[in-house]
């Protein structure tokens, strides 16, 4: 089942394009169990579902990271 949130995110640049492209994902541990000669064996596996990607232009960058920045002073963070 495709998951409606994410718990992990990744930022990569393009320097040629001015590009940054944001990836939201779930990263999530799946169990399956089976039986077998009285015993119960969990065999897991790490997966991620991508939630979805956004492609930002070099002016949509500058503003998100003034609204974020924003964010954190009001919140009595500081980032430097």
């Amino acid at each position: 089942m495709k998951p409606v949130f994410c718990n992990t995110f990744n930022v990569t640049h393009n320097k040629a394009k001015s590009e940054i492209a944001l990836s939201f994902a779930h990263a999530y541990t799946e169990h399956s169990f089976s039986m077998k000669n009285g015993s119960m064996t969990d065999v897991s596996a790490q997966l991620v579902d991508e939630v979805a990607s956004v492609l930002i232009s070099r002016e949509g960058a500058v503003a998100l990271t003034k609204l974020l920045n924003k964010m954190m002073r009001d919140w009595g963070v500081d980032v430097d």
